[in-house]
């Protein structure tokens, strides 16, 4: 049953063709309440009024208005966590959906690093806030 579904959303119905296909839907971990921002060292945020057109910021200095293009994620807490919880500690989903993939896995198919794009689309999230935006 479950199969004759998927075959139903496929084949175009339920697919993204433009330009955020190649990124993560989202994520689901083993640790409640966890995401990749939460080990956010810093993030790239874009400054075109500045000789290299970008700052680096903390957490607690991103605004709303702020375009974050990059994100430094702690390797070394990310490593605690894969051996606690191990490799699937954290999966990510891409934009059709597809299989759940680890980090590694995310980076092997896509060549781009799944956490962070996931720490990134989050952040902004949680800076706009909910509802609906335009």
């Amino acid at each position: 049953m479950v199969e004759k579904v998927l075959d139903w959303l496929g084949g175009g119905l339920c697919e993204y063709t433009g330009m955020e296909a190649d990124l993560p839907l989202g994520g689901q971990g083993k640790i409640p309440l966890w995401g990749p921002e939460k080990v956010a060292r810093r993030w790239l945020v874009t400054a075109p009024d500045t000789d290299e057109g970008t700052v680096l910021k903390l957490s607690k200095e991103l605004t709303k208005e702020d375009i974050i293009i990059g994100v430094e994620l702690n390797p070394k807490t990310l490593a605690a966590m894969a051996n606690t919880y191990g490799p699937k500690f954290y999966m990510i989903r891409g934009a059709n959906a597809g299989a759940w993939m680890t980090p590694a896995q995310w980076f092997s198919a896509k060549k781009t690093d799944g956490l962070a794009l996931v720490a990134i689309r989050n952040k902004r999230r949680e800076l706009i806030g909910g509802g609906v935006h335009f």
